[in-house]
């Protein structure tokens, strides 16, 4: 069954209680944590600025599920000098031991997964050698979350767009601890065809993130030109896909763009509409958008 979330960079201002009591009256079953590191005070909800019990207990407090601890962690960056730097290959891991780190405070707050890129081939790299790499670190962070209830899960970009390429990158892992996260709008940009992509992905395909578009940026669901609700169908429709639809507001990159209060509502009505009673798990929700 389908379980549906939105992500915090539709409410970057917003704390994390105003996040929770949101996602628990619009009747998303979670919330998509975006976070930027311990450092970070870019967003005022960004769950790293609190701790880890007092995050869990806000949302569950609310019956509201974290779905993911999203990460803008990218794992291309090369060791230069290659001989030098494999020496030195402690300070040359610092993103993998950020990434582990991350790992942890996923399994106290009670976040499932944990939201990685691969990213770019760096200039002068070969392709065969970033797939290696990026692998490589893939294996250590997963390996690191054996035992801690999460999986990691990598997301399409950069020069890793389609199903395919992430598919590569997974089957060379070739770990249960790593799956997926893919994103509509990327994957249609590189060419991908929604259904097929599913089925590439198959049984790794943990979360589906969902936004729609139109020619100058994100647009309201349902009104752009991505067929958003071509791949919410297709989600519903393959068998083997029970994980989470995170819908994608980009308030937090474009000021502009109606705050979370007007979009939110109207959005997770559409998403229910689209399931039907096929998808979501949320009957409230779904009796709202008049699906059931």
């Amino acid at each position: 069954m389908i379980r549906t979330a939105f992500s915090t960079v539709a409410c970057p201002k917003s704390t994390l209680g105003g996040v929770a009591r949101m996602a628990a009256e619009l009747g998303f079953d979670g919330v998509d944590l975006r976070t930027f590191g311990y450092d970070s005070r870019q967003f005022v909800c960004d769950p790293l600025m609190t701790s880890a019990r007092k995050v869990a207990d806000t949302f569950g407090d609310l019956g509201v599920d974290l779905c993911c601890l999203s990460t803008s962690i990218s794992l291309h960056h090369p060791i230069r000098p290659h001989v030098v730097g494999r020496t030195f290959l402690f300070d040359q891991e610092r993103v993998t031991r950020q990434a582990t780190r991350l790992v942890d405070y996923a399994s106290i707050v009670g976040a499932p997964y944990v939201r990685v890129f691969g990213f770019e081939v760096p200039e002068g790299e070969t392709r065969a050698a970033s797939v290696k790499l990026i692998s490589m670190r893939l294996a250590t962070i997963a390996d690191h979350a054996r035992h801690r209830g999460v999986t990691l899960l990598l997301e399409n970009g950069g020069s890793f767009r389609t199903a395919e390429s992430l598919r590569e990158l997974i089957d060379r892992v070739d770990s249960p601890l790593l799956g997926a996260c893919y994103n509509n709008a990327v994957g249609l940009a590189a060419g991908d065809d929604y259904a097929q992509a599913i089925r590439t992905l198959g049984r790794h395909l943990k979360i589906a993130r969902l936004k729609d578009f139109g020619e100058h940026g994100a647009v309201e669901l349902g009104s752009g030109q991505s067929d958003a609700e071509g791949f919410v169908h297709a989600l519903a429709n393959y068998e083997f896909f029970d994980g989470w639809l995170s819908y994608e507001w980009d308030a937090a990159w474009d000021e502009s763009l109606a705050p979370a209060d007007e979009v939110l509502p109207k959005a997770i009505q559409t998403v229910y509409g689209w399931l039907g009673a096929r998808g979501g798990s949320n009957p409230a929700a779904k009796q709202a958008a008049g699906a059931v």
